[in-house]
Order: structure tokens, then C-alpha cells, then sequence
């Protein structure tokens, strides 16, 4: 631990600041008459500022001079920030329009603007419009690295088309900022802007930041001029109320019994001084969010399903730990464990003659609060806090009698994550995590993560050390892990990255945080080359090279593996992928389910992509995968997906997927998981054949600015079958088995999943919002294997299903 910071110590001396942002500057002009947006730019104030007009391309061609002029002025008055655009265009009729919901990417005119308010020259808030007026804001930080589209803020900007080109108009009150009241006269912030032609494929930026460098928000340019204005007052409540019915039916007709709930609760920001808001919430209700896509799991590692909840996605990124430039990270607080399903609900079981009336697929969350901002002199604080209810099943006998068996205790959630920057546009920070949960000891984590930009930003070095203590298996466990890495992440064209990792064997925080892997240790090194400024058919490529290896805590090797890949974007803006990995032999233990040690043979994988000109109304993707290995297995993967956009409104996008692996040679249970199994603990083993078809549909459709209809569906077949069953003797070695007809748990599977989701949105005012959600889920995993996908998709519509019905009204009123 002392080697851990003498080395920490040593780099933080040895860091240097940046260079220093752009001598680029944009004067804001005071008004006493705000504009009246319509998106024209042709009120009299306007020409009171003077305009920007000295862009420069990024893409596609990096420092040259755009093929369209852009004007940008800026206005304020002690209300809010005003800036107006013309993106003047020789060829108006060709103007590329789409009208999406807020924050969804789209393939259109695009207009951008970039404000640095704290003037920290790391954090930045983005306000983005389309030639629609369709909005998209979020926060830039860590010095442009992390961009969080989650944040919402409210602000307005109309648009207008003219035989000049189209133009738009922001006006962005000081509430959707943060600054410190200053005592000087004249604020100044940082500042860019940047423009997308989309039929030219073309970014042009105010300040144009290469490829080559890694630092954006410090390199910016400045906003001058504002005078006498202060930091309003942050606070506003949303109220909201929802009202739910969910049907279960045993075959396709609808149920006549349904269980209806209706819910009221709210969400609280509170700006508690200019630099610190406080978000809670009270009786959350996220009915409205996508339900998560089904996979298939046949490892003994849990699936990390990722954060959908406005209220925990929203400002998540101050909450990563050990997040590193390979863009890695060890996450010490999982928000998805708040709320998270019942720990016992899988064992609830029906008696003899019985039934099961209630078994909550959820917690409950009663309250949750979280405090969140940055001083002036760098400091970013998190807190976090929780309360989630006691949940209960209710079982009936076979005489009607009932009675409750408690699935999860009251349970308290508490993260507080702290994190300094200085010179050089470096940081260092801390986090601690708490569970304490009624009849069981609290679990506790912490650990500390460090970023130093070496040489200009260069070169940086990342790494955390942290330590958990764990009650979720009935007893106590201690566990440390850690990590360094040492990148070169700005060059022309060479980049290296080196990292070592390891987790001890008792490393566990999963009851607020997410680890899904051994406990091991090891690393790997890579090495890029990149060309930015290719010549013939590619216009631009990397290719990269990376051995990694890792070790159990006994000395055995568990993983070895070479990578290579190399990566070109052609002329016409397709993306091509070309890898290939070669495993060499390694070991499977009891951290991967084994009972002794098990040699893998050597493996080959092959894989292809190829992604067209996301541009056009209709693009697709398409990966294709072969693997194989030294003995017999091989394996074949296909997914296609198609972006159908036949009108500017509406976007569809189909995608299938399908594996198949045949003759891998694959544990299948652990001795004493399986009655039939008997004699010397050890594996047991057989020859895999696998089958994955998955189908799903994602769209939208927009009706308005405001009004938006998105649907989901998803439908994912999976069967197995195990043969030429063996015992585990020695690593490389197995006798034969052959399993009891009477007392054997058959190991073969045929699962199909039906997953539908359909939301209506509608922003009636700005900030409060309508939601109308339609959700069904079907699943049966009783198939043979022998019984095909065909059969299995036209026995879909009879299976038994739960369809849920919400309508939910939520109102956003500023105080």
C-alpha cells in the first residue's frame, strides 16, 4: 500500500498543466429587449453583437476551410443567454431534416453550442439543436472525455429554413447554468461551437480541436462581455401520479383479472448554494423506462443489464470509479442494486396443492436523495442515499390458508464519491459505499482512483486501489483490488497502453456495487497506429496489436490471448473490422464453476464488421463471427441490422442475430449440483451443441417536437444439448459417465422469450410530461431440444403472459 502512494505522490509532482485554452474570443452584447424566437435572426438587437464567422472542418477534412459560412452572435440580458446562428448554404433544397425525440442522435443539419460556465476548463454543458428544432443537451467533463446525455435541462431554441440556408435562435436561461457569483465585473466562460452538414458529412467547429489531441474543453475559446448578472435561485418540484393495471393471462386470450395500483409521488432539484443541487425523489415510479433485453447466460457470471431510470442515470458519471482511457472500470456503486429483484424470490415455491399469490419482482423504493456539484477550487462532491422497503411473498396452502416469507429486508443505500482536479487537467478521488440492510451485517467498500496527465495531457497514467467487505453470503468477507495503466493516448499516429489488475479472492461488492468476473490477476499491452489522413480507398485507419494474459492466485495461467484488429473508414463512409484473436492453452478453475482445473485448448477466432453510410434512409450493420478450436468445436455467428428511415419521422430498425456452436467441450454441472452424480468431487463434462435466434424491432416515431412513439419488441430462442458425458480426472484428463435415467436432472434446454414495450411520450409543457406505456412478456423454457425454432415462434402467441398497462403525468413547476 505504501509502493501504491509514493508512485501516486511522485506523478502527481511530476505533472504538468495544459497549454492553455484558444486566444479566440466572442463578445456577449447586453439587451434590453430579448428576441423573440422564431428562429430568424433578424431583429434589430442582433446586429448590436458581433459575429463569429472563423470556423474551421474537423471532418472530413481536418484544418481546412469549411464549404459553408456560419454566423454566430451572442445576447444576454439578466434572464438568460441568447445566441443566434445562420448556416448559410448554397444548396437550401438539399437541407437533410429528421424529426426525432430530445437526445436521440439523428442524421440532419446540426447545430451545436458548447458553454464552460464554471470556467474550470473541464466541464462544460452542450445545447444542441437539428434544422427541426428538435433539442439535445447533456454535460462534457473530465475535459470532453465523459459526455452524460442524461441531463435535461430547460431551455428553448426555434429554427427557420430561407434561401439562405436555416438559422436558429437559443435562448438558454442562467437556471440551465452553473456559476459562482464573482466579484469581479465581467464573467468569462468558456466557449465553442460547431456545425454538421449532414449531405457532405461535414463538422466544422469555432475552435477546432485534431484528432491528435485528447484535451477539448481547455483548449476552447472565450465568452466576453457579461456584466451585472448572477446565479439565479435552482429549485423546482414535480409532482407526478400513475395509475397501472397488469393482466395475467394463461393462454392468448386477455385475463378479466387484473391488479391495478395507483401511485403519486415527486422529484425534488434544489440548487442548495450556485455550485451544489440537491436531487430526491419520493415514491419513484419507472414504469415508463424500456424493459432490459433478454440474453443467454450459460456462464456462471451475472449480466450487467445498464441503468434506464432518469433519477439514476442522471449525473451517474461523477459515481464512476476507476474509470480509465481503454474506457474501463471497477464499479464500486451499481445504482441498478437499488431496487434490484428480491433476493429470494427465485426460492418462493408453491406447497403441494397450493399457489403462490404475490412475489414482488422488485423492491420498493421508498426515498432516495443525491447531492451533487463542484467547488471553485475543483473539489466534485457525490452523495448518495437510499431507502428501499421490506418486500414479502404470500403463499397459499392447499386449505386456503395464507402466510408471507420475506424475500428482502429494509435496506439503506449510501455511496459518497469525492474527486479533486488540478494541473494539468489531472484529478484524484475517493469513494465509500454502505449497505445496512434489518438482520444482517452491514457491507461496506471504498477505495481511492487517480488520472495524471503527464506532458501536456500526452500522456496518462490511471489506476485505482479499493477494498470491500461483504455480508451477501451470511458471512463476512474482506477483499482488496487494484489496477495501473499507463497510456500515450495523443499522437499523430503511435498510441501504447500497458495495465495491470487484480482482485484478491474474496473481493466482493456486490451489494451495492458490480463485479461479474474472477478473482485473478494479470493485464495486457497495446499498441496503435492510427492514420488520420489516409490516401486511397480508406480515409482513415488504425490497426492495433495486444497480448493479454492473466493468473489465478495459485500460480496457474487462466488466460492468454494475442488480439489484432485493424479498423478503416473507406471514402464513402463505410466502416470496416477485421480481427482475429488466438488464445493459447489456459486454465478454468473454481472461479469459472470448475471442481479442480480444467485445460482449454488453444482457440481461434475470427470476426468481421461492416457498418454503411449511416447518412443514408437506409444503412445496416453486419457482423459475422467463426471460432474454433484445437480439439473440435466450431462455431458460427451472424447479426445483420438494418436503420430504415422512409420518411423524416419515423426510424425502424430490425436486427437478427443468430449463433451456432457445435461439439464444445463444456462443464455442466459441479459434483453434488446434480443427485445422480456420485463418487471423488470433481466436473462433469460433455460435448455442447448450441442454437441462438434473436429478433427484435426498435422505432420511432415522431409526430411532433413533443410528441413521440417508440416501440421495442423482442423475441430470443435458445436450446442446448449435452452428450458424450465424462468426469473431470486430472486437467487434461476424464473417465467415462454415464448419467441414471431415474435420478438425472436432464442439463438441455429450449427457452423462448417474448419481450414487447411501447411508449407514447408527450412534453405537454416544457419539463412535464405524459406517458401512455404498453409492456408484455412472455417466456416458456419446458421446450426439447429437438423441438425446432419454427415450431417454437408459432407456439409463442399460447404461451401464458402478463401485460402491464401505466399512464403516468408528471408536472415540472419552478419555485
Amino acid at each position: 500500500m505504501k509502493a501504491w502512494i509514493s508512485i501516486l505522490v511522485s506523478l502527481i509532482i511530476a505533472s504538468r498543466g495544459f497549454a492553455g485554452s484558444s486566444s479566440k474570443t466572442i463578445t456577449a452584447v447586453r439587451t434590453d429587449r430579448p428576441p423573440t424566437l422564431d428562429g430568424m435572426v433578424d431583429e434589430p438587437q442582433w446586429q448590436d453583437a458581433i459575429p463569429v464567422l472563423d470556423f474551421t472542418q474537423f471532418d472530413p477534412n481536418e484544418g481546412a476551410l469549411p464549404t459553408e459560412q456560419t454566423s454566430v452572435r451572442v445576447l444576454y440580458d439578466d434572464h438568460a443567454l441568447y445566441v443566434g446562428v445562420i448556416c448559410y448554404d448554397s444548396k437550401p433544397g438539399q437541407l437533410v431534416e429528421q424529426l426525432i425525440r430530445r437526445d436521440r442522435s439523428s442524421e440532419a443539419e446540426r447545430f451545436t453550442v458548447q458553454i464552460d460556465s464554471y470556467h474550470d476548463h473541464r466541464t462544460a454543458f452542450v445545447f444542441s439543436t437539428n434544422v427541426s428544432a428538435v433539442q439535445s443537451d447533456g454535460v462534457l467533463s473530465q475535459d470532453g472525455a465523459v459526455y452524460d446525455l442524461s441531463w435535461d435541462a430547460v431551455w428553448s431554441v426555434k429554427t427557420a429554413q430561407h434561401l439562405d440556408g436555416w438559422s436558429a435562435e437559443f435562448e438558454i436561461p442562467y437556471y440551465a447554468l452553473r456559476f459562482a457569483k464573482l466579484m469581479t465585473e465581467e464573467y468569462e466562460w468558456g466557449i465553442n461551437f460547431r456545425r454538421y452538414i449532414s449531405r457532405k458529412h461535414e463538422t466544422d467547429e469555432w475552435i477546432m480541436i485534431p484528432r491528435s489531441e485528447h484535451l477539448q474543453v481547455s483548449r476552447w475559446g472565450h465568452l466576453r462581455g457579461l456584466k451585472g448578472i448572477s446565479p439565479p435561485l435552482h429549485l423546482s418540484i414535480s409532482p407526478y401520479v400513475s395509475a397501472t393495471s397488469t393482466f395475467h393471462a394463461e393462454n392468448s386470450e386477455w385475463s378479466r383479472e387484473s391488479d391495478q395500483q395507483l401511485l403519486a409521488g415527486f422529484d425534488l432539484k434544489y440548487g442548495i448554494t450556485r455550485n451544489f443541487t440537491l436531487d430526491a425523489t419520493v415514491n419513484p415510479d419507472f414504469g415508463q423506462v424500456e424493459v432490459d433485453q433478454a440474453v443467454l447466460n450459460l456462464t456462471v457470471f451475472e449480466t450487467r443489464y445498464p441503468e434506464k431510470r432518469p433519477f439514476f442515470v442522471e449525473g451517474s458519471q461523477l459515481f464512476t470509479f476507476g474509470a480509465a482511457v481503454d474506457n474501463t472500470s471497477m464499479p464500486l456503486f451499481f445504482s441498478r442494486r437499488v431496487g434490484k429483484r428480491p433476493s429470494g424470490a427465485d426460492t418462493v415455491s408453491a406447497p403441494t396443492g397450493g399457489s403462490i399469490e404475490e412475489n414482488p419482482s422488485v423492491t420498493t423504493i421508498l426515498a432516495a436523495a443525491k447531492l451533487s456539484g463542484r467547488s471553485n477550487e475543483g473539489l466534485s462532491v457525490g452523495v448518495f442515499s437510499a431507502l428501499t422497503d421490506e418486500e414479502d411473498a404470500i403463499i397459499n396452502d392447499s386449505l386456503g390458508n395464507s402466510s408471507t416469507l420475506r424475500t428482502e429486508p429494509r435496506g439503506l443505500y449510501n455511496a459518497i464519491r469525492l474527486k479533486q482536479d488540478f494541473k494539468g487537467n489531472s484529478w484524484i478521488g475517493a469513494i465509500a459505499t454502505t449497505v445496512s440492510r434489518d438482520n444482517l451485517p452491514p457491507s461496506f467498500s471504498g477505495g481511492a482512483d487517480w488520472n495524471i496527465r503527464l506532458e501536456d495531457g500526452t500522456y496518462t497514467i490511471d489506476g485505482y486501489f479499493a477494498g470491500a467487505r461483504s455480508s451477501s453470503s451470511g458471512v463476512l468477507q474482506n477483499g482488496t483490488t487494484g489496477r495501473l495503466l499507463l497510456s500515450r493516448i495523443a499522437a499523430e499516429h503511435w498510441f501504447y497502453t500497458t495495465s495491470y489488475d487484480f482482485a484478491t479472492r474474496f473481493f466482493d461488492p456486490n451489494d451495492i456495487g458490480f463485479f461479474a468476473q474472477p478473482h485473478d490477476h494479470g493485464g495486457y499491452v497495446q499498441l496503435l497506429y492510427r492514420e488520420n489522413f489516409a490516401e486511397g480507398v480508406f480515409r482513415r485507419y488504425s490497426a492495433a496489436l495486444n497480448p493479454e494474459y492473466r493468473w489465478n492466485w495459485d500460480g496457474i495461467n487462466t488466460h492468454s490471448a494475442l488480439n489484432a484488429e485493424f479498423t478503416g473508414e473507406f471514402t464513402n463512409f463505410w466502416l470496416g473490422t477485421l480481427a482475429y484473436t488466438y488464445s493459447h492453452p489456459a486454465y478454468d478453475d473454481e472461479e469459472r464453476g470448475i471442481v479442480g482445473t480444467y485445460r482449454r485448448p488453444a482457440d481461434q477466432v475470427f470476426r468481421l464488421s461492416v457498418t454503411t453510410d449511416a447518412r443514408k434512409d437506409i444503412s445496416l450493420f453486419f457482423t459475422g463471427v467463426y471460432d474454433r478450436d484445437a480439439i473440435r468445436k466450431r462455431s458460427i455467428v451472424g447479426q445483420v441490422g438494418i436503420t430504415f428511415r422512409p420518411v423524416s419521422w419515423m426510424e425502424l430498425t430490425p436486427l437478427a442475430y443468430y449463433a451456432r456452436t457445435r461439439s464444445e467441450e463444456a462443464w455442466v454441472f459441479p459434483y453434488g449440483s446434480n443427485p445422480s452424480v456420485t463418487g471423488t468431487p470433481n466436473s462433469v463434462f460433455g460435448d455442447r451443441d448450441v442454437d441462438q435466434l434473436d429478433l427484435e424491432v426498435r422505432g420511432i416515431v415522431t409526430f411532433t417536437r413533443n410528441l413521440s412513439l417508440q416501440f421495442f419488441s423482442q423475441v430470443l430462442l435458445a436450446r442446448g444439448r449435452y452428450v458424450n458425458y465424462r468426469q473431470l480426472v486430472t486437467s487434461t484428463e476424464f473417465s467415462p459417465y454415464t448419467p441414471p435415467a431415474a435420478s438425472f436432472i436432464n442439463p438441455d434446454f429450449n427457452e423462448i422469450t417474448f419481450n414487447a414495450n411501447v411508449l407514447l411520450r408527450w412534453e405537454y409543457l416544457p419539463g412535464s410530461t405524459l406517458y401512455f406505456v404498453w409492456t408484455q412478456g412472455r417466456s416458456d423454457n419446458s421446450g426439447e431440444y429437438s423441438t425446432g425454432f419454427g415450431q417454437r415462434l408459432g407456439d409463442a402467441l399460447s404461451l401464458p403472459h402478463e401485460d402491464v398497462l401505466l399512464l403516468k403525468v408528471s408536472y415540472w413547476l419552478p419555485l
